[in-house]
């Protein structure tokens, strides 16, 4: 299974960069798309012309529909691919700007095998002013831990769950809340896949928007705050984790998309 994750950036102008990510999910041929900042009046507007959904839509579904008005951390499935069983989305708890810091779930049922799996998206707390910022991480990943030790108690599925989790290897906000999840028991799939990479994710600069309506490139990533974890996953096979910094790729986002490939 194939798994694209990426903070796609909440800023207009976004039509050109929605195009970009679309291509990159193409390209990829993602089964299961997690996005972050996915702001209900940037990208799923798309400038009025090219809106997320409707670009993701000729291919996949997006889980949990009654929240797409305020929901900015998406799960998007192959519609072809998956029965959608259950859904759901959630905001953190405490400090929330914009209701963005969230998480967005889909049990998902493979057409062809009938295996299962809960697929989630998250964001957690960003500032780095004050250590109440980094408590309120920690705060975000006990949650976090709730919903997935709830989901496995209701379900018994493995879990995969992927997001922009604001701290992390170089980051300004350090790394404690991403070592709590390991000692909770989540895998990031980065340390076992076969074949990976140690390639940061994020950078302190962004992609310029043109006269012409496309961008330039932003500069190659230095410093490491998304993920993807796995839980309650025994029998994992992590194939491949790979980070793209192509040229496409840094017009897209200040966040390079991350990618997983796995078997359970």
């Amino acid at each position: 299974m194939k798994i694209y994750c990426q903070n796609i950036w909440n800023k207009t102008p976004c039509a050109y960069r929605n195009r970009v990510v679309r291509e990159l999910v193409r390209d990829f041929d993602a089964d299961v798309c997690f996005f972050q900042e996915c702001g209900p009046e940037t990208n799923r507007k798309g400038d009025g012309e090219s809106p997320i959904a409707k670009l993701m839509s000729d291919c996949y579904t997006e889980a949990y529909l009654k929240a797409a008005d305020r929901n900015f951390t998406p799960v998007f499935y192959k519609t072809d691919k998956f029965n959608l069983l259950d859904s759901g989305y959630f905001l953190y708890d405490g400090l929330n700007d914009a209701n963005s810091k969230s998480v967005t779930w889909a049990v998902l049922e493979e057409k062809e095998t009938r295996k299962q799996f809960v697929a989630a998206s998250t964001h957690l707390w960003w500032m780095y002013e004050s250590e109440k910022d980094n408590q309120q991480r920690l705060k975000n990943v006990a949650q976090l831990k709730q919903f997935c030790d709830e989901m496995v108690l209701k379900t018994g599925l493995p879990i995969i769950v992927g997001g922009d989790f604001n701290n992390g290897k170089g980051s300004s906000q350090g790394d404690e809340p991403y070592h709590k999840m390991l000692e909770d028991g989540f895998c990031d799939i980065r340390l076992i896949a076969d074949e990976t990479t140690d390639t940061p994710t994020c950078v302190n600069d962004y992609p310029k928007a043109l006269p012409d309506n496309t961008a330039t490139p932003r500069k190659y990533p230095e410093y490491t705050i998304d993920y993807i974890f796995t839980y309650n996953i025994k029998n994992l096979k992590a194939k491949k984790f790979d980070v793209l910094t192509s040229e496409d790729a840094r017009k897209s986002s200040d966040h390079s998309p991350i990618l997983g490939i796995v078997e359970f």
